[in-house]
Order: C-alpha cells, then structure tokens, then sequence
C-alpha cells in the first residue's frame, strides 16, 4: 500500500504537469500558482514539472520552476538541454559541487567555439580558476591559449619555464625559456627574466663543458655543477661559474673544500686553504677533515683557526691538553666545563686540578 504523503505527492506532481500546459495563463501566474500549492508536500521535483514545461514550449516557465528546485544536481541538466549554459554554470558554482561545475565547463567546451568558451570562462572566476587546474596536468596547449587570452604575461612566462623542463633537446629548451624571459618582460617581472636569463647561460655552460671534457652536467643546478666540477678536479671551471654567476664567497669555499675533502685531494685542499684568508675560516676545514677520518691533515688547521674556535678545533682533533691551554687561556667557564666533560679517569691528575681551579676562578668573575 502507498503511504498517503506519496499519494498526495503523485497527485500534485500530476496536476502540476498539467498546469503548465495551460497556455492561457502567464509563467508568473503558472509559476506562483505551482509553489503555493506544492510548497507543504514533500518529494517533490520541481526538475522534473520545469522538463514538462520545457517539453511543451514554455522554456521561461521552465526556467522559473527550477528556481524552486532546492538539488543543484537536478537544475545544471534541463538548463544545458535548454542551452542556457550560463544560468547551468552560475547554477553549478553556486552549489559548490566541483564535480558538477566540471560538468557544465566540459559541456561548454565541446558546444562553444573556443573564444566564447573562454569568454564564458572570464566571467566565472571560480570555474576558470578550476578549469586552469584542470589543463595544467591534462592540456598544457588549453592552458597556454587561455593565458594569451587575458593577456597574463607572468602566467605565460610561468609556462613556458615549466614546459621548459619537459623537453630533452637543449635548443628546443632554450627556445621556451626565451619565450619565457619575453613574457616576464612584458609582465615587468625583472627578477624572473633575469634568473631565466641565468637559468639559459648556465645550460649553454653545461653543454660546453659536456662537449668539451666529457662530464654530464647537463640540467643541473648550479650548486650541484660545480661540485660535480671540482671533484672531477676541473678547477678552472669552476672558478669561471663562481665569477660568471657571483655565487657567494663563503658558498663557493665550502663547495671546494667538501668537494676536494670528499675526493681526498689534500694537497690541493692545503693550496686552496693557503690562496686567500678563507671567509668561511678554518674550523670547517678541521671538521671537514676529521668527519673524513684524516686526523693527521686535520691538525694543519688548528692553528689558524681564531680564539674563540681554538677549544672547538683541538677536541676535534683529540688533542685535550691544547683544548685545556686554550680554555683555561681564555677564562671561559663553560669552555673549561665542556674540557672537563671530555676527561676520562685515565685523565692526568695535575691537568684536571689545573682546569677545576681554572673553572672556579672563572665562575667568581
């Protein structure tokens, strides 16, 4: 047995199909009279009375009647079988049913030429703003159309570059990035034509060096070109991208100096450590040493590294009496008190008494 309110809803559902069809009366008056009387009943589809409406010729009655559909789902359909695409996609947006606005911007898609389409996209920021998300992983070419089309220079730029990484030939590479530094420029972004710039002066530097000396560097970052550069011991290269690209001194020393350390060329290492005062100074190259398990190259260092360092550079190398005479030099309670924590019971006697009293003396101050 059908419950009543089912019942009762079959019967107004029935007479609304009915009412619309009734030509001598206006949509408004069809429209109100309709939600008067379905407003109480439940399970109603307005959708469906605003089809019949559209099936009999009355497409602004029908258009009404959904406005009192409360299911987003059910209004986006019958609206794109009316071709009221815009209504459809207001109507999708509104719902906030990504899947749904999806729908609608595919429909659009395959129904408009491509300038309307993008014309209807520039007035719904929300659905242009997915649709970007959309081509960005499934049609860079779309994306790339759209961008010129709101004249969006930095959006272009952006692109280019990332088509860019997508290419395995260097001219053709080249090629984008050029058109990525044009775009920047006209969207008056110095800092990112500038670093594309840099980004093209590199890769035609790789190549160079691929041609000329057989080492793959080819799409490397510059960091790691020149680490690469200094362990295959191609000095002057390197120099060359440290001067062309002014990569920081103190940057550029520890690349060297990790890069020789790493190959165990400490001779050359030495020469390096004596060209110039070192801006990064000389415990690093203690450290550097030390974690490489050369105690012995490690030590050459010690002595030039500054005061403050010296208990640093001497407990690093094992040596706990110079640690000692550079703390206790110093007064430094918590230096002496980290001397102290490096003693052992083998420790000798006189050298724990001298620290215990360095370290009482130095605590009073």
């Amino acid at each position: 047995m059908t419950p009543e309110y089912q019942g009762v809803s079959r019967v107004l559902k029935h007479w609304a199909c009915c009412k619309v069809q009734q030509k001598e009366e206006g949509d408004d008056v069809i429209a109100r009279t309709i939600s008067v009387k379905l407003g109480e009943a439940g399970g109603i589809s307005y959708s469906e009375i605003a089809a019949r409406a559209y099936e009999c010729g009355r497409t602004e009655l029908a258009i009404k009647l959904l406005e009192f559909e409360p299911r987003s789902g059910e209004q986006v359909p019958l609206l794109l079988k009316m071709k009221r695409s815009q209504l459809a996609l207001s109507k999708a947006i509104e719902s906030g049913d990504t899947d749904l606005v999806y729908t609608v911007v595919t429909y659009l898609k395959n129904e408009m030429n491509r300038g309307d389409f993008f014309m209807t996209l520039r007035n719904q920021p929300v659905a242009l703003s997915l649709y970007r998300q959309f081509c960005k992983y499934q049609e860079q070419d779309t994306l790339k159309d759209l961008f010129n089309q709101d004249d969006d220079h930095q959006e272009l730029g952006n692109f280019y570059v990332r088509a860019s990484y997508q290419e395995g030939k260097l001219e053709a590479r080249l090629s984008l990035l050029q058109s990525a530094v044009d775009e920047y420029n006209k969207a008056k972004n110095e800092f990112a034509a500038k670093a594309t710039e840099e980004e093209m002066k590199l890769l035609r530097f790789q190549r160079r060096v691929e041609e000329e000396k057989g080492e793959r560097v080819l799409g490397s970052s510059l960091q790691d070109t020149m680490h690469c550069l200094l362990t295959a011991g191609l000095h002057k290269q390197a120099e060359q991208l440290y001067k062309e690209f002014r990569v920081p001194d103190k940057r550029y020393w520890w690349l060297k100096l990790t890069a020789l350390a790493e190959k165990e060329d400490w001779d050359e290492l030495e020469k390096f450590a004596k060209s110039k005062k070192s801006p990064i100074g000389y415990l690093p190259f203690v450290e550097v040493c030390v974690k490489l398990h050369n105690k012995y190259e490690a030590k050459k260092y010690v002595s030039k590294v500054t005061p403050e360092q010296k208990v640093k550079a001497h407990l690093a190398v094992g040596e706990l009496d110079g640690a000692a005479e550079a703390a206790i030099e110093r007064r430094s309670e918590a230096e002496i008190s980290l001397v102290l924590s490096r003693c052992s019971p083998t420790t000798d006697r006189a050298l724990l008494d001298r620290l215990n009293r360095a370290r009482t003396t130095a605590a009073k101050k």
